[in-house]
C-alpha cells in the first residue's frame, strides 16, 4: 500500500513537470520530438513479437509500441519541464536519484519473490495411481502421455520416475493381455503409439 502511494505520488509529479515541458518546449522541438518517439513506438512495434515474453499477436505488438512512445514522450517531458523550473544540475541529481531509487525498488521486490521451484520443491506431487487400478484404456493413455512427458522432462530424477512407470504400463499391459501385447510388438510399437487397437481386454 506504501509503495502505491509512493508511486501514485512520483506518477502525479511528473505529470505536472510533463505539463510544463510541453508548455515551454518549442513547436519546432515539438515536431521533432513526435518524430522521433513514433520511430520508437514503430521500432518496439516491430520487435516486440520476436521477443520472449510478448505474446504473437499483433495486438500486442501495437500495445507495446503505443507504450514505449508514450513513455518516451513522458520522459522528455517530464525532464524537459524539470530542466526549465531547476535547471541542469538538480535536474541531473533528481533524474539519478529516481533512477537508483527504481532500481532498489525493483532489486527488492525480486529478491521477495518466491523461486520458480520453490512451490514444486515444498509441495511433493500427488501419489501416483497403482497401475493395476487403472482401466486399459487409462493404461493406454497413461503410456502415450508419459511418453511426451519424458521427451519434455530435464530433470534427472523425474526422468528415472517416468521410465520405471512406463515400464510398469508395459508390465501390467502384457500380464492382462499377452496376446494382444505381443502382436503390438510385432507390428513394430513405438515408444508413443497407442497399444489400444492391439488388445482385446477392456476393464
Amino acid at each position: 500500500m506504501r509503495a502505491r502511494t509512493a508511486w501514485s505520488a512520483a506518477a502525479l509529479v511528473a505529470g505536472v513537470f510533463a505539463t510544463l515541458g510541453v508548455r515551454t518546449t518549442p513547436p519546432g522541438e515539438l515536431a521533432g520530438l513526435a518524430v522521433l518517439g513514433l520511430a520508437v513506438g514503430i521500432l518496439v512495434a516491430a520487435v516486440a513479437p520476436h521477443t520472449a515474453r510478448a505474446a504473437r499477436t499483433r495486438i500486442t505488438a501495437l500495445r507495446a509500441g503505443a507504450l514505449a512512445a508514450a513513455i518516451f514522450f513522458a520522459l522528455c517531458f517530464t525532464v524537459s519541464g524539470m530542466l526549465a523550473t531547476f535547471g541542469g544540475w538538480v535536474t541531473a541529481s533528481l533524474v539519478v536519484v529516481c533512477a537508483v531509487a527504481a532500481l532498489a525498488a525493483g532489486l527488492r521486490r525480486r529478491a521477495h519473490r518466491p523461486a520458480a521451484g520453490t512451490v514444486a520443491a515444498v509441495t511433493p506431487p500427488p501419489p501416483a495411481r497403482p497401475v493395476a487400478a487403472l482401466s486399459t484404456d487409462e493404461l493406454c493413455t497413461a503410456w502415450r502421455r508419459s511418453y511426451f512427458q519424458l521427451l519434455v522432462s530435464r530433470d534427472a530424477q523425474a526422468r528415472r520416475r517416468l521410465v520405471q512407470r512406463r515400464q510398469d504400463y508395459l508390465d501390467e499391459i502384457e500380464r492382462r493381455d499377452r496376446s494382444g501385447f505381443l502382436r503390438w510388438l510385432a507390428d513394430g510399437a513405438r515408444a508413443g503409439g497407442d497399444p489400444g487397437p492391439y488388445l482385446t481386454t477392456r476393464r
